[in-house]
């Protein structure tokens, strides 16, 4: 029954990708210190970003313009 199915192309796969190049002492051991830095600097920016002050201005005792930014609200 071939005259039923229609002649289609199909093209030849594509060659296997190349090996990955196996990596030396020195590349892992410069891989390595660069992780390690880019962790302390994530570390640090998390860090200062992380700390959320609710009511800075509750700490002073009350409120007053100068501890809310200097304009009254409707709260006080």
């Amino acid at each position: 029954m071939s005259f039923l199915k229609p002649k289609v192309y199909v093209p030849p796969a594509p060659p296997p990708p190349p090996p990955p190049a196996q990596a030396n002492e020195e590349d892992t051991v410069k891989a390595a210190a660069l992780s390690e830095e880019a962790i302390k600097k994530a570390r640090k920016r998390k860090g200062a970003g992380s700390t959320i002050v609710a009511g800075s201005g509750m700490a002073g005792g009350g409120t007053t313009p100068t501890s809310t930014g200097g304009t009254p609200t409707l709260l006080g």
